[in-house]
């Protein structure tokens, strides 16, 4: 009997393999438990078929079907691998997709990668990796780099996996079919990260997101989960949705990371992870902090501003003649130079009179490239600060003193109008694990607006009926080098004769 010849048989297997793909395209959970395989941790090395459990797959029908997911989950249930196989159904049954990948780490994004190469070399039936394919070979050709894996197609597009560590900028340039963020409440810039990566997959038609983290408060993550009204899919797998996991076990484990970890780490319901305790760090936040506008009469205005190049965050303090202060003006932007968040501040002030600019020590530090320190950069474009201390304790001390309930009832000393930033920031930044006298300091973009209004709290601002010297001379920056340089009596000296430097601006 004389076998058909090799083209046809290639021909008949790429006619059974396009079926087959098709099938597949149409049927998650068959795909992934016929072709997927996955890395068995108990034994190095060895790939197994990847067998669902049924909250594993109800998860990936869910990933399927709606575009937008967000699951919040339980410590080691397989979400990770579940998530990358839905993307390599993408992959390697269709031409021309783009899944872009985003993690904590570059480590953690490589290792986005790695496994994403375990998962197309574990289905020869329907992709080949270069160097490697079979004669005759028809589908998809694979390169495994880093960052990267890139699919080759005979008779389409390049399909690509790109995994990026978490940045304010990361996947901007790209447009993808689906989105991955892994651990995503424990991503550094998770807002920045969300706001780029947002418009890569918000087509009419298509583009996807799955979101997978455990719980931690204050995050964005815990935000967007707890909105009813976002439009987000909310998937919840908990400690037991492993069926090997009995009561025996998760007793075991209540006993070794002790109560509240154990709820952190292996939640058996929303509630319970929504409640995780630890919390937050102005617990005593509530309406009685909120004002209307500045307060009547005569005041002092006084800006806060923590300045570096990934943000500047200012707010403008107005205190009364009894020493009662308002938050009445906010701004945050990225990216500034100095000049830049010079110029954008006198423009908010719009011509206020202002006391004082209060910004914290590390920005009189002198550069070594231009022998200057930012704060002389900012007194040259404009903008004279005045410096605070960068004590973290005392600064965290100060605020709670300022937002604190007085003991005889009425309004806080320190209330919030027109800031909204402020107070998101203010509500759901925790304490530090292993501090509990200061704030966390991640997730990061909770802390700006905080260090911010800490720069304030810290200094000790006067009622607005003290006397303002008079400022006698407007000092030139040869000047203020001078007096940046002098010691403590050369700065005495210098302020008798023409007026301190940083009273105004």
């Amino acid at each position: 009997m004389s076998s058909a010849p090799a083209g046809a048989q290639a021909a008949v297997l790429g006619r059974l393999r396009r079926q087959e793909a098709e099938h597949c395209r149409k049927n998650p959970v068959y795909f992934v438990e016929q072709y997927v395989r996955i890395e068995d941790k108990d034994v190095p090395g060895l790939l197994v078929p990847f067998r669902l459990w049924p909250a594993q797959r109800a998860a990936l029908l869910d990933f399927a079907a709606y575009r937008f997911n967000i699951v919040l989950k339980a410590r080691q249930l397989g979400l990770t691998w579940l998530a990358l196989a839905e993307a390599s159904r993408l992959l390697a049954l269709t031409p021309g997709r783009t899944v872009l990948a985003l993690s904590r780490s570059e480590e953690e994004a490589k290792e986005l990668v790695r496994r994403m190469g375990v998962i197309l070399r574990g289905m020869p039936e329907f992709t080949a990796e270069q160097g490697r394919a079979p004669p005759g070979w028809q589908g998809p050709v694979f390169r495994v780099t880093a960052m990267s894996v890139t699919l080759r197609w005979p008779d389409g597009p390049e399909g690509v996996f790109k995994a990026f560590p978490s940045g304010p900028n990361v996947g901007r340039s790209f447009t993808a079919n689906l989105i991955l963020l892994d651990e995503w409440a424990f991503q550094q810039f998770a807002g920045e990260i969300w706001r780029s990566a947002f418009p890569v997959i918000n087509r009419p038609a298509g583009g996807r997101v799955i979101g997978l983290s455990t719980i931690r408060r204050g995050s964005l993550f815990e935000e967007l989960y707890a909105d009813p009204g976002n439009g987000f899919h909310k998937i919840f797998l908990p400690w037991d949705a492993d069926p090997r996991r009995d009561a025996a076990w998760y007793r075991a484990t209540r006993l070794a990371l002790g109560e509240d970890g154990a709820r952190q780490e292996y939640p058996a319901s929303v509630e319970e992870a929504l409640a995780v305790p630890g919390g937050a760090f102005f617990p005593g936040l509530s309406a009685r902090h909120r004002a209307n506008g500045p307060p009547e009469g005569p005041v002092r205005r006084y800006i806060a501003l923590d300045y570096g190049l990934d943000m500047l965050s200012a707010h403008w303090v107005a205190v009364d003649t009894a020493g009662r202060a308002v938050v009445y003006r906010e701004y945050d932007a990225p990216g500034l130079t100095i000049g830049q968040a010079a110029r954008a501040v006198l423009a908010q002030s719009g011509g206020e009179e202002i006391e004082l600019a209060l910004a914290p020590s590390d920005l009189w530090g002198r550069s070594q490239e231009s022998g200057k320190s930012r704060a002389q950069l900012f007194c040259e474009a404009g903008l004279a600060l005045t410096r605070v201390s960068r004590d973290f304790a005392a600064g965290c001390a100060a605020l709670h003193e300022w937002l604190a309930s007085p003991p005889q009832g009425g309004p806080p000393r320190l209330r919030i109008a027109c800031a909204p930033n402020l107070w998101h920031c203010l509500a759901h930044i925790q304490k530090d694990p292993r501090r509990p006298d200061v704030y966390a300091k991640e997730p990061h973009a909770l802390t700006h607006d905080v260090d911010s209004l800490r720069y304030f709290c810290v200094w000790w601002a006067q009622p607005a009926d003290r006397p303002r010297p008079a400022r006698r001379c407007a000092w030139e920056p040869d000047l203020l080098a001078d007096y940046e340089q002098a010691d403590e009596a050369g700065r005495a000296y210098l302020e008798q004769k023409y007026g301190s430097p940083y009273g105004l601006y």
